[in-house]
């Protein structure tokens, strides 16, 4: 059975973390919910999902069926509800929004500057990868991209996002094979893209852009990146680390020194 369309609030606004809504459809566990309308985001396009409540009940996943975003609940809905008021986790879709923006920055920068065109993208809990269409990075040129990326940054250019036909949608990155109007995400001068995912208003939102290593992968090379709180944890980490391999070769130099003699 066709699940009804839910209109997504993020498509819009995906800075809006609060709604009410009705209930259109409601699995017999109570657990299951689709609203007319909602701005948690659905798995999808490689984005990880929303998390939050519904009614106070704690939304652990979201999926989509169809035009329909289906929230999955820890514990079933109270009898009787009909309608609810849905919190988005923000530090979460925060997050989620400085990653995937940041991708689409970095992935114009490798293309237009290096001749690296982005094959693939994954968005993991803690790094995101890119699969370059490039055989090797040298790590003088990873440092560059780092350098230019971060340049972007911080020039604050405007993140818009705008729905145009497919037949009259120019200038884009790829060509989308999508039916109907498309959602553009474009980054003022640099990118134009067809995306369903939530993204910053502006690029210096994404915060700093740390590349951490390059490997080569069967014919490309993936990139490892990190955007905003991410990157900065990161580099703590790997400060920190290197810390206390240089307290531990102090100590290893002192105790393997030979004694002065008499």
């Amino acid at each position: 059975m066709r699940l009804p369309a839910t209109e997504r609030l993020y498509y819009r606004d995906a800075s809006r973390t609060e709604f009410e809504a009705s209930i259109i459809d409601l699995d017999a566990s109570r657990t299951r919910a689709v609203l007319d309308q909602s701005a948690f985001y659905p798995t999808s396009g490689g984005q990880p999902c929303d998390m939050g409540t519904l009614a106070d009940v704690a939304v652990v996943d979201v999926t989509e069926d169809g035009d329909s975003v289906v929230h999955h609940l820890a514990t079933p809905l109270p009898e009787g509800v009909t309608s609810v008021t849905g919190r988005v986790d923000w530090a979460r879709r925060l997050d989620h929004m400085q990653q995937h923006t940041g991708q689409h920055l970095l992935s114009a920068l490798l293309e237009d500057h290096f001749g690296w065109p982005t094959v693939s993208v994954h968005f993991g809990a803690e790094s995101g990868t890119l699969d370059l269409g490039v055989e090797s990075v040298p790590p003088q040129l990873l440092r560059e991209a780092e350098r230019l990326v971060n340049g972007l940054v911080t020039e604050n250019r405007p993140v818009s996002i705008t729905f145009e036909a497919p037949e009259t949608a120019a200038g884009l990155r790829k060509p989308s094979e999508r039916d109907g109007l498309l959602r553009i995400v474009s980054i003022e001068g640099i990118d134009r893209n067809a995306c369903g995912g939530t993204h910053v208003s502006r690029t210096g939102a994404i915060g700093p852009i740390l590349l951490r290593r390059a490997e080569r992968m069967r014919g490309t090379t993936r990139v490892e990146f990190r955007c905003g709180a991410r990157a900065i944890a990161r580099a703590r980490a790997d400060y920190d680390i290197g810390q206390q391999l240089a307290a531990l070769f102090s100590t290893c130099l002192l105790y393997t020194s030979p004694s002065p003699r008499d």
